[in-house]
């Protein structure tokens, strides 16, 4: 232990200095350094006054600094957490002395006095010499006493009768010592003084007691301000997670959840205390969440929600004590739904096409259009028909897009490029261990992936049966079961079917399944072949050229009169596809500016072409005199087939048939 019996006389007493005096010392030892070290302290202190030119025969300065009401009311306010905990203490000492002739006062660290109690008698005779609160006590103004010397040096010390340097201090004995913040900085001063007959040795003790105990106080309550802080920000920060954060403790019941948790399970009644074995469905389940002692990440979990079960992705994880105990368990949980738009929009099942990339002005494509549109504003299935290469996905997708699940997934099956042995597994799913090379933890199927928004299932017609028997359960009990599993999943689909061929054939000769087919075909849309809408081929083959343009940045690239002439004379069996791919190869080869008939190779053989006397010389308007004379003529004379296989209205065919003056008998055409 530090000698302390000869301190510096001129600085103030070094941290472990006070630690040894303030925390070490017992009484008897204190008692000591009062009647060696003291002395000298107080000497010291009444060689500073006269320098400062204190009157050691005044009863009362004057010229005390002090505060005005407003400066007290404002310094008090900044010292607000000191002079709160150290009233109450003050005023527990007091309760001890009460009636014996004592006052107890708080000093801020400037040597202002903030608050006093006492006997009425010590108060009103301090108060004479300017021992109230407002004024300043330091040695400039009041000379050596307890509380100046506190200030100056820093340590416990009491003053006894003509210790003071003043004369007002004479016949008083003040013990008083410092009060330190949970950084040591020094704030204030706890203060008792009586009269010297009254005083007893273990006053000083009492008041070092009292400061201590507002120290620790002091440290208490900045260490439960700052768990309060934390415990705020942690609050905030679970609040702020867009997930349900759940808190289990140690009896299995719900001790917190946060407000998306509880958007998330929708119950009604309060969930917290709540046993969580009665969410859950099964006991192991339950057993995996509370007794694991490694938790668990990312595995599906089914919960009893208020109205229904929900099928959530979940995270555990122990809450442990020093020695590995289990005291709680923190469980987080998404709703699959959530899991599942975040995997259709990482892996682009999203629907980007809309009403307004279906380019035409025929009146076949019109109707087309009009037809899918009401469709968009209905929750009905709904079945594309039409051939290969017409657009059947970009009707689907515009549907999608312009219907009420439009923010949800887009799911494309192409039921006819999936093997038959791995088109359940796709649709369905499957659980872990429900075949050989099952992955670990199973995974869901498209139709669960697509729950909320539509699925597009192209080529329907050559699904198998066997996956019809469980398409149709799909669509009429909402209900999905993955391979090997044996409880249902629910979704909430739109299905969007296409198919290139005749479904009713198809079931006509037992090749698709005749309820399926009646499910499906709530709303069905015939999507026309380019060769039935040959106004539109000029706007589309416009569009097609362009965006290769910008491909291959050749934005010079156009049509010659004659290759415009080409388009128009083949019939495209190939539908738009063909006409793309025909596009792209000639502006893939043509090495300057005009594409020439010759950059588009030899046309589909297959396709039937409209004879022209003079390709060169041939305008539109012969096209299309052309198209309508061969469209009779194909049919039959049947005005409504011929009208039908050019996309357009029999009256529109009438019209043109007046336009171009065109007799209609066999003989004439």
């Amino acid at each position: 232990m530090r000698n302390i019996e000869n301190p510096s006389l001129t600085t103030r007493i070094s941290l472990q200095e006070r630690q040894v005096i303030d925390k070490e010392l017992p009484m008897p030892y204190l008692s000591q350094f009062q009647s060696e070290a003291l002395k000298q302290e107080i000497q010291a202190s009444h060689e500073r006054c006269r320098r400062h030119g204190v009157d050691p025969f005044t009863t009362r300065n004057i010229r005390q600094f002090h505060l005005t009401p407003e400066e007290l009311a404002g310094r008090r306010e900044n010292n607000r957490e000191f002079l709160d905990i150290a009233t109450a203490h003050i005023q527990e000492i007091y309760s001890f002395v009460a009636g014996a002739g004592f006052a107890v006062l708080i000093v801020d660290s400037e040597g202002f006095i903030l608050d006093m109690i006492g006997d009425a008698p010590i108060s009103n005779k301090i108060a004479a010499g300017n021992c109230t609160p407002g004024y300043r006590w330091t040695e400039k103004d009041v000379g050596t006493s307890a509380i100046s010397l506190v200030i100056e040096r820093q340590i416990p010390v009491q003053i006894n009768d003509d210790d003071h340097f003043c004369k007002r201090g004479h016949g008083h004995t003040c013990s008083a010592s410092p009060v330190f913040d949970d950084q040591n900085s020094f704030i204030g001063v706890i203060v008792m003084s009586g009269e010297v007959e009254r005083v007893h040795p273990h006053t000083l003790g009492m008041v070092i007691t009292a400061a201590k105990a507002i120290q620790n106080q002091l440290r208490i309550t900045k260490t439960s301000q700052e768990l309060l802080l934390r415990n705020s920000y942690m609050n905030a920060i679970i609040e702020s997670i867009d997930s349900g954060v759940m808190a289990i403790d140690r009896d299995g019941s719900i001790a917190q959840i946060n407000n998306q948790g509880r958007k998330i399970l929708k119950w009604d009644k309060e969930i917290v205390g709540m046993p969580l074995a009665q969410l859950l469905e099964s006991k192991e389940q339950y057993k995996a969440i509370v007794d694991s002692e490694s938790g668990f990440t990312d595995r599906e979990v089914f919960i009893k929600g208020s109205r229904r079960i929900l099928h959530l992705m979940t995270t555990a994880k122990p809450i442990l004590d020093p020695v590995g105990k289990i005291h709680g368990t923190i469980f987080l949980f998404h709703e699959m739904n959530r899991i599942r738009r975040l995997v259709n929009n990482m892996a682009g099942s999203q629907a980007r096409f809309t009403f307004e990339d279906i380019l035409g002005v025929s009146p076949a494509i019109q109707d087309a259009k009009k037809l899918a549109m009401l469709a968009a504003a209905g929750k009905s299935n709904v079945l594309l028909l039409g051939e290969t290469g017409t657009g059947k996905e970009l009707f689907a997708q515009s549907i999608h897009n312009q219907s009420s699940r439009k923010l949800w997934p887009f799911v494309t099956i192409n039921c006819g490029a999936i093997p038959r042995e791995l088109l359940e597994s796709e649709l369905f799913g499957y659980v872990e261990g429900a075949f050989t090379g099952a992955k670990k933890g199973g995974r869901p199927g498209k139709l669960e992936l697509a729950d909320g928004g539509t699925v597009f299932l192209d080529e329907i017609g050559d699904m198998p049966a066997d996956m019809q028997v469980k398409l149709l359960r799909v669509l009429q009990l909402g209900e999905v079961y993955r391979v090997g599993q044996h409880k249902p999943i629910s979704v909430d689909l739109r299905v969007i079917a296409a198919s290139h061929s005749d479904l009713k054939d198809e079931v006509d000769r037992g090749n698709f399944r005749e309820d399926l087919f009646y499910r499906l075909n709530v709303l069905p849309i015939h999507i026309p072949p380019l060769r039935e809408r040959m106004a539109d081929v000029p706007l589309l083959g416009k569009h097609i050229l362009r965006r290769c343009r910008e491909a291959m940045n050749k934005h010079a690239v156009r049509f010659s009169g004659d290759a415009e002439k080409v388009l128009l004379c083949h019939n495209w069996p190939g539908n738009i596809r063909e006409l793309e791919n025909v596009i792209e190869r000639a502006v893939n080869l043509v090495d300057g500016t005009v594409i020439e008939p010759r950059h588009f190779g030899a046309l589909s053989s297959a396709g039937r072409r409209i004879p022209f006397a003079d390709t060169k010389t041939a305008r539109l308007e012969d096209v299309e005199r052309q198209a309508i004379v061969e469209a009779i003529k194909g049919k039959g004379f049947n005005m409504v087939s011929a009208a039908k296989s050019l996309g357009i209205c029999r009256a529109t065919l009438y019209k043109k048939i007046n336009k171009y003056n065109i007799r209609v008998d066999r003989h004439s055409v």
